[in-house]
C-alpha cells in the first residue's frame, strides 16, 4: 500500500497503473438504481455524481471505486465505509484531496 506522501508525489498515469494493480472490479454500466448524474457505473445504488464505480450504495462524488458505502469525495476506494476524502484507500485532508484530485 502507498502512503499519503508517495501518492501525493504520483502523476496521474502512475495512480491509474496503480488503481489498476489493486484489481478494481470492471465496470460495465448497468443494473444501477435511483443513481444520478452518474456515469459508466455498474450495480450500484442511490448513489450520485458518481464515475466508474461498482457495487456502491449511497456513495456521492466518487471516482474508481467498487464495494463501497456511504461514502463520499473518494477516488480508487475499495471496500469504503463511511469515508471521506480517500484515494487509493488511503486519507487525505479536504484541501489535500481537492488538489490532488484536479490533476486527476
Amino acid at each position: 500500500m502507498k502512503t499519503k506522501a508517495e501518492i501525493l508525489k504520483m502523476p496521474k498515469r502512475e495512480i491509474e497503473e496503480y488503481a489498476k494493480s489493486l484489481k478494481l472490479k470492471k465496470r460495465d454500466n448497468k443494473s444501477c438504481s435511483d443513481c444520478s448524474e452518474c456515469s459508466n457505473c455498474s450495480d450500484c445504488s442511490d448513489c450520485s455524481n458518481c464515475s466508474n464505480c461498482s457495487n456502491c450504495f449511497d456513495c456521492s462524488d466518487c471516482y474508481e471505486c467498487s464495494g463501497c458505502y456511504d461514502c463520499s469525495y473518494c477516488f480508487g476506494l475499495n471496500n469504503g465505509r463511511f469515508h471521506q476524502y480517500k484515494i487509493l484507500n488511503v486519507q487525505f485532508t479536504k484541501e489535500e484531496y481537492e488538489n490532488k484530485i484536479k490533476t486527476l
